[in-house]
C-alpha cells in the first residue's frame, strides 16, 4: 500500500481530482469525494452534538453570540458545549508549511467543539473526552488498531494527538487540548458556577481538518486482497460512510430480458431512495461483464450489490452480494427495500 495508489485510485473514481501547480502536489475534492464528505460530517455532528451527555449547541456565524446563548440556556452550570464548522483556505507558503493530509488542500473547513467544565473536573473529562473521541474513529475503520493517542504534551496548554498509522508514516487526524483563555471571550464571560462560587471555567477543543478527515477513511478503507492470484484493490468503507450503499448489476444477453431488469432496477432504485438509501444505478452498466461491474462498485466502496438476472423475472429473487465476502444471499424482489432498511439501521 502506498498513498500514491490510493490517490490513483480515488482520482478514477471521483473521490479526488488532482490539480496541476508548479510547487505542490494538491487535490480537489471530486463528486464521489462529496457524498463521502457528507456522510462524514453528519456522522461528526450527530456525535458531538446530538450523541453527547454534555449539551452541546451549534454555532451558526457568531461564536460569542452562541456562547452566551448556551451559558444563558444552562444558567451558568457546566458542562456544556459549542461546536462550529468554518472555512479554511491556505496561501501557497502556508500550505507549504503543512504536513501529513493537510499539505494536499489549500481549502476545506475546520471542525471544532469547546466543551467548558469547572477546573476540578477537567482532567478527568479531558482522558474521558480522548477515549471518547479515540473510540469513534476506530468504529469506522477497517483496522481499529490504526488510531492511537500521543502521550500529553503542556505547551502552556495540555495537548494530545490522535494518530492514524500508515507504512508511510503516522498522520494526524484530530487534535484534542485543555485551554483557559479563548480568543473574542472574556474572563468574566468565562465565569461559571460550580456550587455556590462562580470559577472560570476550563475548556477541553477538539479540531478536525475535513480535507483530513476525508483522505485519511479512503486511505483507511483502501485494501488489496489477492483475487485469482492477483491483487485487487478496493475500498473497505464502513456502511454508514460509503457515498453509495447499493449498486445494481445486470447481465448482458436477450435485450428484451435487460430491458425488463433494467426497469426493475429502476423500480427497487427509487424504492431505495424513499428510504434515503443512497443507490448507484448505471443503465449502461449491462454492457460490461458482472466481473467489471463488481470489481467498479467495490472500488468505489459501495458494500452491497443487488444482481438481476434472468430467473428474477420468474421467481422474483435477486442476489444480494456482499463487497466484503463476495458472498450473495438471496432475497426477494418485494422484502429488498425493508431488508435492505435494516442493514443500515445500525452500526
Amino acid at each position: 500500500m502506498t498513498f500514491e495508489k490510493i490517490a490513483k485510485l480515488c482520482e478514477k473514481h471521483g473521490f479526488l481530482r488532482r490539480v496541476a501547480h508548479a510547487r505542490l502536489e494538491m487535490f480537489k475534492m471530486g463528486p464521489t469525494g462529496a457524498l463521502l464528505q457528507e456522510n462524514l460530517h453528519t456522522e461528526w455532528f450527530n456525535n458531538i452534538v446530538i450523541g453527547k451527555d454534555v449539551q452541546v449547541f451549534h454555532c451558526g456565524d457568531d461564536f460569542r453570540e452562541t456562547f452566551d446563548f448556551a451559558k444563558a440556556t444552562c444558567l451558568g452550570i457546566p458542562p456544556f458545549g459549542v461546536s462550529r464548522v468554518t472555512p479554511k483556505k491556505l496561501r501557497v507558503q502556508e500550505q507549504l508549511e503543512q504536513s501529513g493530509f493537510e499539505k494536499y488542500f489549500d481549502e476545506g473547513q475546520i471542525y471544532e467543539c469547546w466543551v467548558f467544565v469547572p477546573p476540578k473536573d477537567v482532567t478527568q473529562f479531558f482522558h474521558q473526552w480522548q477515549r471518547e473521541r479515540k473510540i469513534w474513529w476506530r468504529r469506522f475503520s477497517s483496522s481499529p488498531g490504526r488510531y492511537v493517542l500521543t502521550d500529553i504534551r503542556n505547551e502552556g496548554a495540555q495537548n494530545v494527538e490522535i494518530l492514524a498509522k500508515y507504512p508511510w508514516g503516522d498522520q494526524l487526524v484530530e487534535s484534542l487540548s485543555v485551554v483557559s483563555e479563548i480568543e473574542g471571550l472574556t474572563n468574566e464571560q468565562l465565569q461559571i458556577q460550580e456550587g455556590k462560587k462562580s470559577v472560570q471555567s476550563q475548556c477541553v477543543v477538539s479540531r478536525i481538518s475535513s480535507s483530513t478527515m476525508l483522505l485519511n477513511t479512503v486511505c483507511d478503507a483502501y485494501d488489496e486482497p489477492m483475487f485469482q492470484d492477483k491483487e485487487r484493490p478496493l475500498l473497505r468503507f464502513h456502511r454508514k460512510l460509503a457515498p453509495y450503499k447499493i449498486s445494481f448489476s445486470v447481465p448482458s444477453g436477450v435485450m428484451s430480458v435487460t430491458n425488463e431488469l433494467k426497469d426493475l432496477a429502476i423500480y427497487l432504485c427509487r424504492q431505495l431512495r424513499k428510504s434515503h438509501i443512497s443507490c448507484l444505478y448505471l443503465p449502461s452498466s449491462y454492457k460490461n461483464t458482472l466481473d467489471s461491474q463488481w470489481r467498479q462498485y467495490d472500488q468505489l466502496g459501495v458494500p452491497y450489490n443487488v444482481l438481476l438476472n434472468a430467473n428474477t423475472l420468474k421467481n422474483g429473487i435477486v442476489l444480494l452480494r456482499s463487497r466484503d465476502t463476495t458472498l450473495k444471499e438471496q432475497v426477494h424482489v418485494a422484502d429488498l427495500p425493508s431488508y435492505v432498511e435494516k442493514l443500515y439501521e445500525n452500526y
